[in-house]
């Protein structure tokens, strides 16, 4: 105790110092408190479940699902199946003690006379037997539920019942409406699970029979082609991951077969290839997430940004210890003369360095939790609450903050100690207190420290100016399609019970009496929403496609309304547009755009050809090309254009929701009220989602890339300015070490300009070494994040010499004071310095 109130003492005599060095540590720290929280909530933490790593997630070649898809941020191609084909592996699962089924769904859900959008989860019944999750309230959806027609029961998340309906302890066995579609409560899940897909968050969860009610129009139970059920298990007791694999393989090979019966379709070359099939299982304990895969990359490379940070940080407070320990040569002599041993001494100056440690590490967790907040609101949809993603700083990484606080200490503690200890009295006795000959030894290691952080800070500011390059080219990339002045909406009728006649009846009223408002110059409607990440598609037969290549027959799609292109910017190339008059009563047709265009036709004119839904057949080609338009995105910003087809969306038999883009010269907010007072008279009771501006979709969609690239900039400037402030401190503490041999330097003639130099001489060799280490660790930290670029390669030779460029800059700029300061040195005081 003696020991750390003397160090509390000491830290005490030189409180800038000791501020400097507290707040330099927090800034570190505290950027990895917030960073590996975030990491640990996405990439590390396992479901709130029991016994996680027991559970594994079902794949199967995405090749072979041509047929009718739809993935969401649950997987990709490789983690769907149709109905068929899981209610297969439900009956035959070896190697497994339980396998579950779900699919997250839109929603308006009506709950005592109030309907609000969100998203229900059909399950299959061993769906939470699997997970063993156990009910806050009430009971969880049981096998019997799911079987033959069902029990018409619902599970509400912990978020929905805290959020919509207040906590009410009343809510089990009312009744409640979903999409049309009553059930009863019967049970709330417990706080902490929201389901097995992070980034999605379900409101209710209903028996996976019930699907077909969930989803007006596409039973999706019936066809062994419709692929939409994501599957995971949990392994039976003593069985390996490898040996499920194989004994589900067994049960695969056979529903390949009863799949092959029902598609005849399919050419022999398709058949060989598929029956050699083989699924895989994966490790489940993380859930399964496309929001994880994608912030994989990025958040690694966030990580490795904030412990450079810390790095430099640890660095400067190392360089401010040394000169704080020159300053103090005199003390620490007479301290060793008086009997203190060299491990006396280092030990004291080493609790010096773990007290500025833990309290920059205080400070850097209490900075971590607001940096943190910032970063969750960044992240989650604004117009909801989050659960799996929290501000919420939970003990583990509190753990990591805490370990990474006192290894810090010990970092940029032990060298300044141990060399303010290995001094001998004689030798220290005999420098002046004033410190103006400190070692040459000690000099030289400041300065290795400073290039160290010249390297450093390269590190971060090339792969930032290469997202800040990949933004600049998403946010200029062309869609193809003019978002600016557009408020977009979606309604879905059929949730709420709608007829398609009647669905189809109140979409063309919507087109009207929008168009109708005052201001606004045009309304047009798609059934896929633009840029916002749904992909819908199928298999199609093209008239001339032959059926060698019928692996290659997968299209995207969209229903659009009349005059769809030219209200939306989208240029015709040839052909017509879609009117009034393509409607169910006159011939279907569609129009495609160019890339659909090449695939199928080469070089020829796709206009007058003809297609079908679906592979092979007796049935006609029905659907007529009318025209072709321009390219333009469909999905998302960094998405290749696929290939697409547009039909009209009045020519659709099962019209079940539709996006509308109203454009308007007039403040968004003016036309919202207008939008909301329209659909209120058409249908009070019908939820108006996602209304907000196309360019705010748009910005939606490349959110997470913004996110990158302020986080790396952040980093990158706090690094530079970190480093430039510790060469500052070396430059000023080697021009007074310096201050006889420059005050005889001008007594014999030299200039201002010649001593100048000889201090910025010194910042160039500095700044060299930094860059020569620097710029290839940094070309390699950016290839490894290459994948998240778009548009701008890691080796791109402009921002490499940008980044040079601003370095040097401020460089320069720190080490000009100490230069300005030794060219105001008087000859005749500096003789007496020493």
């Amino acid at each position: 105790m003696n020991g750390i109130r003397y160090s509390l003492r000491a830290l005490a005599r030189t409180p800038v110092v000791s501020l400097v060095v507290v707040l330099s540590l927090a800034l570190g720290i505290g950027a990895n408190t917030a960073i590996f929280s975030l990491l640990h909530q996405i990439l590390l933490r396992a479901l709130p479940v029991d016994r996680p790593q027991e559970l594994v997630v079902l794949t199967s070649p995405g090749d072979f699902k041509g047929g009718r898809n739809s993935t969401n941020n649950s997987g990709g191609m490789n983690y769907i199946f149709s109905y068929p084909m899981f209610r297969g592996f439900e009956r035959n699962h070896s190697g497994l003690k339980d396998i579950a089924g779900y699919r997250l769904l839109g929603a308006n859900i009506a709950f005592q006379g109030k309907t609000l959008d969100g998203g229900v989860e059909v399950v299959s019944g061993g769906f939470f037997p699997t997970l063993n999750v156990q009910p806050l309230m009430g009971r969880m959806i049981s096998y019997d539920d799911d079987k033959g027609a069902g029990q018409p029961v619902a599970v509400l998340s912990f978020g929905y019942w805290q959020d919509r309906l207040g906590s009410r302890p009343d809510v089990l066995n009312q009744p409640m409406r979903v999409n049309g579609q009553v059930f009863t409560i019967v049970g709330v899940a417990p706080k902490g699970f929201t389901g097995v897909t992070l980034g999605d968050e379900p409101d209710v969860f209903v028996p996976l029979v019930f699907k077909p009610a969930m989803t007006p129009g596409w039973d999706g139970r019936d066809k062994w082609t419709d692929f939409w059920i994501y599957s995971f298990a949990r392994l039976a007791p003593g069985t390996s991951r490898e040996q499920a694999q194989s004994a589900l393989n067994g049960t695969f090979t056979a529903l390949i077969e009863e799949q092959l019966k029902a598609d005849p379709g399919r050419n022999e070359n398709f058949r060989k290839r598929y029956r050699d099939a083989r699924m895989k299982l994966e490790p489940g304990a993380l859930g399964q997430s496309e929001t994880r895969e994608f912030m994989k990359t990025p958040l690694l490379v966030l990580i490795v940004c904030t412990a450079l940070v810390l790095l430099i940080a640890a660095a400067n407070a190392a360089n401010l210890l040394l000169a704080r320990a020159a300053q103090r040569n005199r003390e620490l002599s007479i301290r060793s003369a008086l009997g203190a041993g060299k491990m006396q001494i280092m030990g004291q100056l080493l609790t010096e360095a773990m007290l500025l440690s833990v309290a920059g590490g205080v400070v850097g967790i209490i900075l971590g939790s607001w940096v943190l907040d910032a970063l969750i609101s960044g992240i989650n949809d604004p117009e909801t609450n989050s659960y799996s993603i929290t501000a919420h700083l939970d003990p583990k990484v509190l753990l990591f903050s805490v370990v990474a606080a006192l290894l810090t200490g010990v970092l940029f503690g032990l060298y300044p100690a141990w060399a303010a200890a290995r001094n001998s009295v004689s030798g220290v006795l005999k420098e002046d207190s004033n410190n103006t000959s400190a070692s040459r030894g000690g000099v030289r290691v400041r300065k290795g420290l400073v290039a160290a952080q010249v390297a450093i800070s390269l590190l971060l500011l090339i792969p930032m100016g290469l997202f800040l390059k990949s933004l600049v080219n998403l946010m200029h990339e062309n869609l193809g399609i003019k978002t600016e002045n557009v408020v977009t909406f979606r309604l879905s009728p059929d949730l709420n019970g709608y007829k398609p006649d009647r669905a189809r009846q109140l979409f063309e009223r919507v087109e009207q009496e929008v168009a109708a408002i005052p201001g606004v110059v045009n309304v047009t409607a798609s059934m896929v929403p633009l840029i916002s990440g749904s992909n819908w598609g199928n298999n199609i037969t093209v008239e001339g496609f032959g059926k060698e290549v019928d692996d290659n027959t997968h299209s995207m799609y969209n229903a659009v309304g009349p005059g769809f292109f030219g209200k939306m910017g989208v240029a015709l190339v040839s052909g017509r547009e879609f009117t009034d008059s393509d409607t169910l009563a006159g011939p279907q047709v569609a129009i495609v755009n160019e890339t659909w265009a090449r695939h199928f036709f080469k070089d020829a004119s796709p206009i007058g050809r003809r297609f079908k839904l679906g592979s092979g057949g007796k049935d006609p080609l029905n659907i007529e090309i009318v025209g072709v338009v321009k390219d333009s995105k469909y999905s998302g910003v960094r998405q290749k254009v696929p290939r697409i087809y547009y039909i009209p969306y009045r020519q659709d038999k099962e019209p079940g929701s539709l996006s509308f883009y109203v454009r308007s010269p007039l403040p968004t907010d003016q036309v919202a009220s207008q939008i909301r007072r329209v659909i209120s008279g058409l249908d009070p009771d019908l939820p108006i989602e996602s209304l907000r501006t196309l360019d705010d979709q748009v910005q939606r969609n490349i959110r997470s890339d913004k996110l990158v690239m302020q986080l790396a900039s952040a980093f990158a400037i706090l690094a530079t300015l970190l480093a430039m402030l510790g060469l500052y401190g070396v430059m000023a503490f080697n021009v007074a070490r310096r201050t006889r041999e420059i005050g005889i330097r001008m007594a014999l003639g030299a200039g201002s300009s010649r001593i100048r130099s000889l201090v910025l001489h010194e910042v160039t060799i500095v700044l060299t070494i930094g860059t020569v280490f620097g710029v290839p660790c940094a070309l390699g930290l950016a290839r490894f994040a290459e994948s998240q670029l778009f548009g701008v390669k890691a080796n791109d030779p402009v921002v490499v010499l940008l980044a040079i460029l601003a370095l040097a800059i401020a460089a320069m700029a720190a080490g000009y004071l100490p230069a300005r300061r030794a060219t105001r040195i008087n000859p005749v005081e500096a003789l007496r310095y020493e």
